[in-house]
């Protein structure tokens, strides 16, 4: 369906609690050693909503993600309580319990039903939870949640993220102002499909639970699957969308221009939390935007997309800023995906370095400045076709290194 583009208002100090009726924090419940660390978030809509998430596929998965998944089927929710610092993951039954009891401990202090609160995790695999401190913030973390407690609430996710992740966009449904906000972390892990991330996203739009499944799926297959910092895929990762109607649009319960535009304006929420996990990821000091176009069909041009933003080659060039063309081919060779090398160009930015198959080497000096700036854009044409696929990575260096190499 054809619908005019969203015209939308951008808040990036925009977070969870700018849609209406949400209320979170953030604070510090002794997880991480440090007392200044916020390791503990919350957020909660002031009415029962609908919600909808997207999970790691890796098959060793952390027990709040075991956990909801299957709280996610219920038909109402009213919070996401998160924790960081500790991925609660193969740490044997007692992990299995912990997400239980902060579950059940979460509804009881908000009066409401179990099944209504949401879990997530992260930080270190294999560690036992400490579950006795966590349970004892708990009460001071639901009394002082505010709607101005957004940020606190995504300091709360934090781990190697170097800032906190927020945004939040306003647009016009029919005559109705609805918002979308979201926080999220990430910075390392990140690979597709989604990463070591947790996305919260909150919205006032009126909308069925199965539709918001399916604007959430969307949009997460568009954005967050489409990045890589690294190699890895996480135990822990989730994206989980509540929606609570405090915005009285006609509600959207079938796939029509309401619901479009609805979709749009998420994936925008998820693009910007996508980039911005890249952008501040461990060691990150360059961000690739690749697009490749003139592929037989889409998945032929993601095969390419993903093969080359993933190779390892690929990304310590990135790293010393080294127009090295030649592992670009070499990764479309490997990728799978049908091209036509007599028909490959390879553009940074507007500095064409490979046209038709021929190397242009004079350009190589100014595809070498453009490399050094610390975002930019690939453009690798692979012959005549319309399938083209976009995707974000990053360089591979040193300092992502030295980090991962002494995490624990």
């Amino acid at each position: 369906m054809s619908v005019k583009k969203v015209i939308w208002e951008k808040f990036r100090d925009g977070n969870v609690t700018t849609p209406m009726g949400f209320q979170a924090n953030g604070m510090h419940s002794g997880i991480k050693r440090k007392k200044k660390k916020y390791d503990c978030s919350l957020i909660v809509s002031d009415t029962p909503c609908v919600a909808a998430g997207v999970f790691t596929t890796n098959r060793v998965k952390a027990w709040c993600v075991q956990y909801s998944q299957k709280a996610i089927l219920a038909p109402r929710h009213r919070a996401i309580f998160a924790t960081s610092g500790n991925a609660n993951c193969v740490n044997g039954p007692a992990g299995r319990v912990a997400v239980q009891e902060l579950a059940r401990e979460t509804a009881a202090l908000l009066q409401c039903a179990e099944e209504e609160i949401l879990i997530g995790q992260t930080g270190l695999i294999g560690v036992p939870f400490p579950l006795t401190c966590v349970k004892r913030a708990l009460p001071k973390l639901v009394a002082h949640r505010s709607a101005q407690g957004g940020l606190k609430a995504a300091k709360g996710i934090m781990t190697t993220d170097p800032r906190p992740k927020q945004v939040a966009l306003s647009f016009m449904l029919g005559e109705k102002k609805v918002t979308i906000g979201a926080i999220s972390k990430g910075a390392g892990m990140v690979h597709p499909n989604m990463a070591t991330m947790l996305c919260y996203i909150t919205t006032d739009v009126a909308i069925t639970k199965p539709l918001l499944k399916r604007a959430v799926r969307h949009a997460s297959d568009d954005t967050f699957n489409k990045m890589a910092i690294d190699n890895d895929m996480s135990t822990n990762d989730m994206v989980i969308a509540l929606a609570n109607g405090a915005a009285e649009n006609t509600l959207i319960q079938k796939v029509d221009k309401d619901y479009h535009l609805f979709r749009e304006a998420l994936e925008e929420v998820c693009r910007e939390m996508a980039y911005a996990m890249i952008r501040e990821g461990e060691g990150v000091s360059h961000v690739c935007t690749m697009r490749v176009s003139g592929a037989k069909n889409p998945t032929e041009a993601e095969k390419a997309a993903r093969q080359i933003g993933n190779s390892m080659l690929f990304k310590t060039m990135l790293a010393g800023s080294d127009p090295n063309w030649g592992r670009i081919v070499a990764a479309l060779g490997a990728s799978g995906a049908r091209f036509d090398l007599d028909l490959t160009s390879i553009t940074f930015n507007d500095v064409n370095v490979v046209h038709n198959g021929k190397l242009r080497a004079l350009n190589l000096p100014k595809a070498r400045q453009v490399l050094q700036k610390p975002s930019y854009t690939l453009h690798v044409v692979i012959g005549k076709g319309r399938g083209r696929a976009e995707f974000i990575t990053s360089d591979l260096t040193q300092k992502y290194v030295s980090i991962n190499g002494s995490y624990s």
